[in-house]
C-alpha cells in the first residue's frame, strides 16, 4: 500500500473539514431559507384570510360573504401556487368554497389567526384559518363564522431554493478561494523540502558537501542531521580515497620493477618452463600496474572534480596532452605509431577542469590500446553544437548484451582479456560531470567506437 505524503494528508484532512463544514452550512442555510420563504408567504396568506373574514356577516339567519377580488389577487402574484378556500357557518355547514378543505384541521374556539400544514388532494398546502363572531340584527342571534384559505407550496419551494442558492454561492466561492490559498500555502510550506530533494538528486554520487540552503525551523534539525551524516561519510570516503591513492602510488614503482625484471628474465632465460613462469609474472605485474594506474587516476579525477573550479578549455589541447602522456610510456610506443589523429585546427572550447578532461581522454584511448592493440583512429569534431571525440579501434568489439555493463566499475566484457574495468567508468563520471555523455557502438568493418560528447561554449562563456 502506497504511503500518503504529509502534504497530501494535510490536503485530504482540509478537504474533509471543508466538506463537513459545508454540509452543516448547507443544511443551516436551507432551513433558514425555508423559514424565510414560509414567513414571506404566510404574511400574504394571512392577509388574504383576514380580508375575506372582514366581509362575512349574518342577515336574516343566513351567512353572507362578499369575497373581495384583492384577497385572491394578492395570492395570485405567483403563477406556481394554486389557491383554495372554505367558509363555514356557525353550525359548521359549508357556506362557499371547497367542501373537503382542511377537514383534518381542528376548529379553533377563539378569534385568533392560525396557520397549519396539511394535504389537499395529494398536494401539500399551507392553510390560514380564522373565526369571526357575527350577530344577526334582525333576530339578535349570532355565531362564529369560519374562514380558511389554503395555497400550495410550489412558490415557497422555489423561493427557498433561490435563497439557498444565493446564500451558498458566496460560501462556495469563499471555500474555493480558501482551498486555493490553503493549497498554495501547504505547497509553499513544503517547497524547502522539495528544493533539498532536488538538490540531493542533482548531485553527483561523490558530492557530499553540506546543504547550505536556508530552511524553516521545523526542518532545520533534519538538515543539520543530514549535514552531519554527510560530513562523517565524506571523512570516511576521503580516508578510503587517500589509502587507495597512496597504495596505488606506492605499488607503481615495485610493480614496474617486477615487470622490468620479468622482461629481462624473458630475454635471458632459455628453458621453456622458466620462460612460461616469467611470462606469467610479467603479465600479472602488467595487470597490477594497470590497476594501480587506474586507481590513482580515479582518485585524482574524483578529487579534482570536487575541489577544482571549471573553466573554458580547448578540448583539442586535452587530446594532445593525453597522447603526449601515452607516448612517454614504453608499453604504448608501438601502438602510438599506428594511431591516426584527425582534429580541426580551430579550438574546441568546452567547460571542464583541464587535468580531469585530459585524464578522461587518456583513459578512453588507453582502453582501446589495452583491449584492441592495433590501428586506432581518434577524431575530434564539432557536431550540432557538441564537441564529439571518437576513439575507434579494430578489436573484437563488445557484444550487445554487455554494452550497458562496460561503464560499471570493475566490469569487463571479457575477463580473459587484460584490463581493469575502470577506464570507461571513470570516463563516464567525467563526461556526466561536465554536462556531456559517453556511448559505445560497433564500428563498420569490425571494432568498437567510443564516443564522448560535451557541450561547446563560446570563449565569453555563453553557449
Amino acid at each position: 500500500m502506497a504511503r500518503l505524503s504529509i502534504e497530501r494528508r494535510l490536503l485530504i484532512t482540509t478537504a474533509c473539514l471543508f466538506l463537513v463544514i459545508g454540509s452543516v452550512l448547507a443544511l443551516t442555510v436551507r432551513a433558514y431559507a425555508r423559514r424565510a420563504a414560509d414567513e414571506a408567504f404566510d404574511r400574504v396568506l394571512t392577509a388574504s384570510a383576514l380580508s375575506i373574514a372582514d366581509t362575512v356577516g349574518i342577515e336574516e339567519g343566513a351567512v353572507t360573504v362578499d369575497i373581495p377580488y384583492s384577497a385572491f389577487a394578492i395570492l395570485g402574484t405567483s403563477r406556481l401556487n394554486r389557491v383554495f378556500y372554505r367558509v363555514t357557518a356557525p353550525d359548521g355547514s359549508l357556506v362557499t368554497g371547497s367542501p373537503i378543505l382542511a377537514l383534518d384541521i381542528p376548529v379553533a374556539e377563539d378569534g385568533m389567526l392560525h396557520l397549519h400544514d396539511s394535504v389537499y388532494r395529494g398536494d401539500p398546502v399551507r392553510i390560514a384559518s380564522v373565526r369571526r363572531y357575527r350577530a344577526d340584527p334582525a333576530t339578535g342571534t349570532g355565531g362564529w363564522i369560519g374562514v380558511m384559505v389554503a395555497e400550495t407550496r410550489e412558490a415557497r419551494r422555489e423561493l427557498a431554493g433561490q435563497l439557498t442558492f444565493n446564500g451558498m454561492l458566496p460560501a462556495v466561492a469563499i471555500a474555493l478561494l480558501s482551498g486555493g490559498l490553503i493549497l498554495v500555502s501547504v505547497r509553499s510550506a513544503f517547497s524547502p523540502l522539495r528544493l533539498i530533494e532536488s538538490n540531493l538528486r542533482a548531485r553527483r554520487p561523490s558530492d557530499l558537501s553540506r546543504i547550505e540552503r536556508e530552511v524553516p525551523a521545523e526542518v532545520s534539525a533534519l538538515v543539520s542531521a543530514l549535514n552531519e551524516f554527510m560530513d562523517r561519510l565524506g571523512s570516511v570516503l576521503d580516508g578510503v580515497k587517500r589509502v587507495t591513492a597512496d597504495a596505488a602510488h606506492q605499488l607503481r614503482t615495485p610493480l614496474a620493477a617486477i615487470q622490468a625484471q620479468a622482461e629481462v628474465g624473458l630475454e635471458e632465460a632459455q628453458e621453456p618452463k622458466v620462460r612460461r613462469r616469467l611470462s606469467r609474472i610479467h603479465h600479472n605485474a602488467r595487470e597490477a600496474g594497470l590497476l594501480a594506474n587506474m586507481l590513482l587516476s580515479d582518485a585524482t579525477t574524483m578529487h579534482r572534480l570536487e575541489t577544482q573550479d571549471r573553466e573554458i578549455v580547448d578540448f583539442g589541447d586535452a587530446v594532445r596532452d593525453a597522447l603526449q602522456m601515452l607516448r612517454a610510456e614504453s608499453a604504448y610506443v608501438r601502438l602510438m605509431r599506428s594511431l591516426v589523429l584527425v582534429m580541426q585546427e580551430t579550438p574546441v572550447p568546452v567547460v571542464a577542469e583541464p587535468v580531469v578532461l585530459r585524464e578522461m581522454v587518456r583513459n578512453v584511448i588507453e582502453n582501446a590500446f589495452i583491449h584492441a592493440p592495433g590501428p586506432t583512429d581518434v577524431n575530434l569534431a564539432v557536431v550540432e553544437g557538441r564537441a564529439t571525440l571518437q576513439v575507434m579501434d579494430r578489436g573484437p568489439g563488445i557484444p550487445d548484451a554487455a554494452k550497458d555493463k562496460v561503464f560499471q566499475r570493475f566490469a569487463r566484457a571479457d575477463s580473459s582479456h587484460p584490463g581493469t574495468g575502470l577506464g570507461l567508468a571513470i570516463a563516464k563520471d567525467v563526461a556526466v560531470a561536465f554536462g556531456g555523455s559517453i556511448s559505445v557502438a560497433d564500428r563498420a568493418g569490425g571494432g568498437l567506437v567510443v564516443e564522448v560528447a560535451l557541450p561547446v561554449v563560446a570563449r565569453s562563456g555563453g553557449v
